[in-house]
């Protein structure tokens, strides 16, 4: 199965967030499932379900639904499948391949209630261009300090948005082993090779060369994201006051479950 590095910043937030606001009223605890799902286009259908971690195990009282064997209906086109439980919350189907345009419903009943969620898959972005294909930049060390020439321009990533729907680029240095632009020192943690963009409704991006931590190949991928993905995105970067009824399609549950389609780009980082 392809993971899409969209996924993997946020949604744990989420989770203690949803979790951690009983903290002043545990009498309030009910188990209510967490959906998580991206689907993208091209890739097979996979949901992961899971419970919330609640503030204080004493208000732990969960339903007696065991959470690798629950009846996962989705529903695509008019034609219902029953999920298949791999293990660790996790229900799939490898026949279903998520196509753009397509709407999917998902059901399933959990601690006695139904729990429904929607959503569709995107269309994919249109004429997406790059200022530049490579750029070229100083190693910086704890000696040379910072680069006696000027940083390159910014580089900007193109496309159509007329409806004004939500984007989103992730970067990702595809190197086994990159060499690192600055120093980090013997002690230092090396930074992420992935980094990403806030969502916007621009038909634009701006990438800073600062950026870039690595030298080498850049997989730069622009994402068409819904409204209820981008809406997530910008709770957990600003407030957790509104977490526990995040807005996504989702009934009686808590979660994430939404369409998205993406085109891809690469950039070379060259050493000077």
């Amino acid at each position: 199965m392809k993971t899409s590095p969209i996924i993997l910043n946020g949604f744990l937030i989420l989770v203690l967030l949803v979790s951690s606001c009983n903290k002043n009223n545990e009498a309030a605890f009910t188990d209510t499932p967490i959906v998580e799902a991206y689907l993208q286009n091209g890739h097979y259908f996979s949901v992961n379900i899971s419970r919330q971690i609640p503030f204080s195990p004493n208000v732990a009282i969960y339903s007696s639904d065991d959470i690798d064997n629950l009846e996962i209906i989705i529903t695509c086109n008019g034609i219902s499948s029953v999920l298949e439980a791999v293990g660790g919350g996790i229900y799939a189907d490898s026949s279903i391949i998520v196509t753009e345009g397509d709407e999917y419903t998902l059901t399933f009943t959990y601690n006695d209630k139904t729990v429904h969620a929607y959503t569709y898959v995107p269309t994919k972005p249109v004429n997406v261009t790059q200022s530049v294909t490579s750029i070229t930049m100083d190693k910086m060390d704890s000696t040379s300090g910072p680069p006696s020439g000027s940083m390159p321009d910014p580089i900007q990533i193109n496309w159509d948005n007329t409806d004004e729907s939500y984007y989103l680029i992730v970067v990702e240095n595809l190197e086994s082993d990159p060499e690192p632009i600055r120093d980090f020192g013997d002690d230092g943690d090396a930074p992420e090779r992935i980094f990403r963009k806030s969502p916007t409704n621009s038909s634009y991006e701006e990438i800073n060369p600062i950026e870039f931590e690595y030298f080498g190949t850049y997989r730069v991928v622009l994402f068409h994201v819904l409204p209820d993905y981008a809406s997530l995105y910008e709770q957990n970067s600003t407030s957790s006051q509104n977490l526990t009824n995040p807005s996504t399609c989702i009934e009686n549950g808590y979660g994430i479950f939404t369409g998205l389609n993406s085109d891809t780009l690469y950039i070379e980082v060259i050493e000077n």
